[in-house]
């Protein structure tokens, strides 16, 4: 199969099996507020939270170890998989005994009743976020998008029928988390046939090292990224507030429009930039890839920053409306997110995670201090700055880090794009000059006008 049909292919996939699943858990938070308590589902909020920051530290982040190694031709995929269960095994069992603790116990107050519920989530979710990256590494990427759908139907029906026609509260609301993660991982244990893979086989000693130095890095880059997403709100809610931090963490909500996406295709790109890795034309296909999602995320951004007032009117209540101020620069930090994220896979190619890790680290450093320095000085909106240029420094160090492995032509182009959407930014933020921004939007199309045409011209063919 040509290998841009190969990758949008993947990306319908996983679009189908993704984006409806998103839209269904946002038209969800009406249903938690008006039956949980802000207690309630405060605490749920944490414990996802925790387990999505415990989830690589306590399993060493094998997954992706796992994911990259399947898709390596030289390794015996009986061992990679082997040795990734066996890690994941031995990542769970402290939870276990954790959990059985604070049960028989007491020991944790707010999670009191609900331990053995958060402990089924914990080792649900842990179960089938491994299996995913050995479903994309085994490139079944049918029946990732059919894991999908199925836990956005356990997830839905689970709490329509857990909080509305048998209204069990917070353990309904439990109940139905963890069937969503407890079915699809059923159904993707199934169609890998999981079993097949021993355990308890004696692996290659060699292959196991080669995997953890591999892997290990990596978690740094996953706490990098955690702090990049939260240092921010901890920083405003310190100095300025819980009701600043309230309208920082409400103007996510439009940003995560364009996370959404990028998420998608960085799924479907992983598998053919690994695939792809080390024939002749892969740095001009990178760099042609690259430039698709860029105009793509760039179009959109520019868009939702002309809009972003409306929006606001919808979206927001009353006393939640001033948070649209915030909402233009961490939209230009979700696609600076977008094209570090682009890059990321390319380091996994090249199993160089020691990078990933270093860039991680250059992102999240700037992250802290600036926002110290900038919400000191400027307040809420110094944090969504100091977001913006942390997401500018983990792409420019990850860029350097693979500058040999893509091509991207007009580059320039890029810089000038991104450019002006800060310059569009400022203009929505402070003026009411709609017209200037239109301007802005149709330079943009000029400049990019050779790219949209490229884009244009390979989904039709791919049609």
């Amino acid at each position: 199969m040509n290998r841009s049909k190969y990758l949008f292919k993947n990306i319908g996939i996983l679009t189908i099996s993704n984006f409806a699943s998103k839209i269904l858990v946002f038209l969800l938070v009406p249903l938690y507020t008006s039956v949980l308590s802000t207690e309630e589902y405060g605490t749920y909020d944490i414990v996802f939270s925790t387990i999505q920051l415990l989830f690589p530290i306590l399993t060493l982040n094998i997954s992706d170890a796992v994911m990259r190694y399947s898709m390596d031709k030289t390794k015996n995929i009986d061992d990679v998989a082997a040795i990734g269960l066996r890690i994941l095994l031995e990542g769970t069992i402290p939870v276990v005994i954790f959990f059985i603790g604070c049960w028989y116990w007491k020991w944790i107050k707010p999670i009191r009743g609900y331990e053995l519920y958060i402990l089924l989530y914990f080792v649900f979710y842990f179960l089938y976020q491994f299996l995913i990256q050995l479903a994309k590494g085994l490139e079944k990427v049918v029946d990732m998008g059919v894991a999908g759908v199925i836990s956005t139907i356990f997830l839905v029906g689970g709490n329509v029928l857990l909080l509305l026609v048998i209204p069990l509260g917070l353990k309904g609301f439990y109940i139905a988390n963890i069937l969503s993660q407890a079915t699809p991982a059923i159904y993707l244990g199934i169609r890998i046939n999981i079993l097949k893979y021993p355990i308890l086989k004696n692996c290659d000693k060699s292959l196991r090292k080669e995997m953890l130095i591999y892997c290990l890095p990596l978690i740094v880059t996953v706490i990098g990224w955690w702090v990049n997403n939260a240092a921010d709100k901890y920083t405003v809610a310190f100095m300025c507030g819980a009701s600043a931090n309230g309208l920082l963490s409400v103007s996510y909500k439009i940003p995560s429009i364009i996370s959404v996406i990028q998420s998608i295709f960085i799924q479907a790109w992983q598998i053919s930039a690994i695939k792809e890795y080390g024939n002749n034309d892969t740095s001009d296909f990178y760099g042609k890839a690259f430039i698709l999602l860029n105009v793509l995320m760039a179009a959109l951004c520019s868009w939702l920053i002309i809009l972003t007032r409306p929006i606001g009117h919808i979206m927001y209540s009353k006393d939640f409306y001033n948070a649209w101020e915030y909402v233009p620069f961490l939209l230009i930090s979700s696609v600076l997110n977008s094209a570090a994220g682009f890059l990321g896979p390319i380091l996994s190619a090249k199993k160089d995670s020691k990078a990933m890790a270093l860039s991680a680290l250059y992102g999240s450093g700037t992250n802290v201090i600036l926002n110290i320095i900038f919400t000191y000085f400027i307040g809420v909106q110094g944090a969504c700055i100091a977001t913006l240029i942390s997401s500018a420094v983990q792409y420019a160090s990850r860029k350097k880090y693979v500058r040999k492995e893509i091509s991207i032509t007009r580059y320039g182009i890029v810089l000038i794009t991104w450019g002006l959407l800060c310059i569009q930014a400022v203009f929505e933020i402070y003026t009411r000059w709609i017209w200037v921004q239109v301007l802005l939007m149709l330079l943009m199309f000029i400049l990019n006008r050779r790219e949209v045409k490229e884009l244009f011209k390979t989904v039709r063919n791919i049609i």
